[in-house]
């Protein structure tokens, strides 16, 4: 028995050190393989370690041979290939709503998932710059109670904070505790989003839609007690994110842009392809589009940023909005320093 559980023990100690040290340009010879396994409190002779390997083989485990006057044996196929880990790395690393801590905790899982070789260049090939971090450690608690909830059919309950100067982060509405019926949770720009109806809290019942950053959740619990309601006819998260643009809300319009022609590809940046432009009848070296957004700041500095290449053409309640949103902009800006 003791014999038995050893040869289990150094199979799967062999199956680690190929697994961690080799890939491709990275084999053990025979006697490497034993020495490795001798310094891990395996002793083994060549027979032996063939005879493991074999049973490696045996169970579909990839093990390869190179040629050579010395083989050296080593895995090349993995579930995941270096550049697949990369590309997850900064995935992880762009998520705002991780702490620090987590998208360490996260990458060193990953980076476990190639030969040490490999993830040794993965290190030096990561450079992270201006990336934001959350400060709540219990966001990915939060993202498995709102799934759970969405599962079982339930809202959740939670208060959620705001920055406040002087004093941190400070409940918003004296801690009134919020009540969302989560149809969708999105991830957009570095942030997690939950988006959802608030019927018990909300003059329009369903029919308006909210959305919360996730990590400024706190306390989030799902209530049983009340059914989960279901989003308005024709609810779709996708097409709801890319007209809310960037998720700080606003009342939804249908908006006619004018900008210049060479700026459409600036255009389809933003909105899908398969919205209609057409000729600017008065001056053709613009164009024009029937766009429907949610009318907020987030809006009007999108419109800005072109320095005039683009323009809000109609209708004029929304026009005036924008002209006003400058004005005020102008006038914090002559307040300044």
């Amino acid at each position: 028995m003791a014999n038995r559980e050893n040869g289990r023990g150094r199979l799967l100690c062999l199956l680690e050190i190929l697994k961690k040290e080799t890939d491709a340009e990275h084999g053990l010879s025979t006697q490497d393989l034993i020495t490795r396994l001798d310094e891990a409190g395996f002793p083994v002779n060549r027979k032996t370690l063939y005879d493991d390997i074999h049973a490696l083989e045996d169970s579909s485990v990839p093990v390869e041979k190179s040629g050579g006057k010395v083989p050296k044996y080593y895995i090349e196929d993995r579930e995941f290939e270096p550049d697949e880990i990369m590309l997850l790395i900064d995935a992880v690393e762009s998520a705002g709503f991780l702490t620090e801590k987590k998208k360490a905790s996260v990458i060193k899982k990953l980076k476990s998932l190639t030969s040490s070789a490999y993830a040794a260049q993965l290190n030096e090939q990561i450079h992270y710059i201006g990336r934001h971090s959350s400060t709540n450690a219990n966001i990915l608690y939060n993202v498995n109670t709102i799934r759970r909830a969405m599962a079982e059919k339930h809202p959740v309950r939670f208060l959620y904070y705001d920055f406040v100067y002087g004093q941190g982060e400070v409940a918003r509405h004296g801690g009134m505790e919020y009540i969302l019926h989560p149809f969708a949770m999105a991830w957009r720009n570095e942030f997690y989003y939950c988006i959802g109806g608030r019927p018990e809290q909300s003059e329009e019942g369903t029919a308006k839609i909210w959305s919360f950053r996730i990590d400024r959740m706190r306390q989030v619990k799902v209530d049983e007690k009340i059914k989960l309601s279901k989003p308005p006819k024709g609810f779709d998260v996708a097409d709801y994110m890319e007209k809310s643009f960037s998720m700080y809300g606003g009342e939804p319009a249908t908006v006619l842009l004018r900008f210049k022609r060479e700026l459409l590809t600036q255009f389809y940046d933003r909105f899908e392809q398969s919205v209609k432009v057409f000729e600017d009848s008065r001056d053709k070296s613009y164009l024009l589009a029937n766009v429907t957004v949610h009318v907020a700041p987030t809006f009007f500095s999108w419109v800005f940023q072109y320095g005039g290449g683009f323009s809000i053409a109609e209708p004029k309640d929304v026009k005036e909005k924008y002209e006003e949103h400058i004005r005020n902009a102008q006038d914090v800006q002559k307040g300044g320093c």
